[in-house]
């Protein structure tokens, strides 16, 4: 009965290093093999083009594939990169409270993105009765991180509390938008937590091993 039980707890151990193992590995190879320099892990270039004045992401809707075993929504960063189509088109790139930003584009139709994916998006447009087109974006005090210009332009925001939203547009605030953009998330935890787990797997394995040879 004493050789059943260790046996059964044995074999218990080795399972449960198996899968932490596997996990801790999993993590090791998402952040050695598909992280950047700079440690993010990103969609590949995906071109949009927007009939409307801007194009909206709230941070909950943003997603990487693979998708991140570790919740982005604390201690993560979300990076966009994005370049209009026309070289002599400067683009705005923003992250502003959503209550603000809905605001400030109150008058517009614009395009707001509901599903995001490795290379592929789906957006749907709101619009209202004005019509009237907003400031240029730069001249509005609402953004906690901008960027804007001719060429490639990049933004990067820490995750915090909060409802917030990402908005891509022209510089001039001007109706109609053809862009590449990247995104990226970079959470530091994956590597510290990926090494945890792999030590706890091979404190599990070698516990299950001695176990197993106690009942054998």
């Amino acid at each position: 009965m004493f050789r059943l039980l260790v046996g059964l707890l044995g074999v218990t151990s080795v399972i449960v290093a198996v899968s932490l193992l596997f996990g801790g590995g999993s993590l090791l190879w998402l952040d050695t093999a598909l992280t950047d320099a700079q440690g993010f892990i990103n969609t590949v270039p995906m071109e949009m083009g927007v009939d409307g004045y801007a194009l909206v992401a709230g941070s909950a809707e943003i997603g990487i594939e693979p998708e991140l075993p570790i919740d982005v929504g604390e201690l993560a960063t979300i990076r966009l990169r994005a370049e209009n189509q026309s070289a002599s088109q400067a683009i705005f790139l923003g992250v502003a409270e959503t209550d603000a930003l809905d605001a400030y584009l109150g008058g517009v139709a614009y395009a707001v993105i509901d599903e995001m994916g490795e290379d592929s998006f789906e957006f749907s447009y709101r619009t209202n009765e004005t019509g009237e087109a907003p400031p240029a974006p730069p001249t509005v005090d609402i953004w906690v991180t901008s960027a804007y210009g001719v060429g490639e332009q990049v933004i990067e925001w820490e995750i915090s509390s909060g409802d917030f939203s990402f908005v891509v547009m022209n510089e001039a605030a001007t109706e109609g938008m053809e862009f590449e953009v990247v995104v990226g998330a970079r959470v530091p935890l994956i590597k510290s937590v990926g090494v945890s787990l792999l030590v706890g797997g091979g404190v599990a394995l070698a516990l299950g091993t001695i176990l197993l040879a106690i009942a054998l």
